[in-house]
């Protein structure tokens, strides 16, 4: 396949999957107020499980990736500064 099929075939299922998408969108019963990008604080059902949307795990995984990325972060600042100095 060449380059430029692989680009139409993308193109046409990225298509169909908005189509899908905003036709399962119009049917939920969701109030006009609350489709905006922000939403309503009381658009979903309160977290029961450990997995649900909003629930401690969700908040504990995204406390992880935050430090991850802060460590990440530090790691290169430093290697960075310490390079820096070499040269100096």
């Amino acid at each position: 396949m060449t380059r430029r099929t692989l680009t139409a075939v993308a193109v046409v299922a990225f298509a169909l999957l908005l189509l899908t998408n905003a036709a399962g969108a119009q049917t939920d019963d969701v109030a006009d107020q609350c489709r905006t990008i922000i939403g309503c604080a009381d658009a979903g059902p309160k977290p029961e499980n450990p997995g649900d949307r909003g629930g401690y795990a969700q908040l504990l995984l995204f406390g992880g990736l935050v430090g991850g990325m802060g460590f990440i972060t530090w790691r290169v600042v430093r290697t960075a500064r310490a390079t820096a100095a070499q040269r100096a």
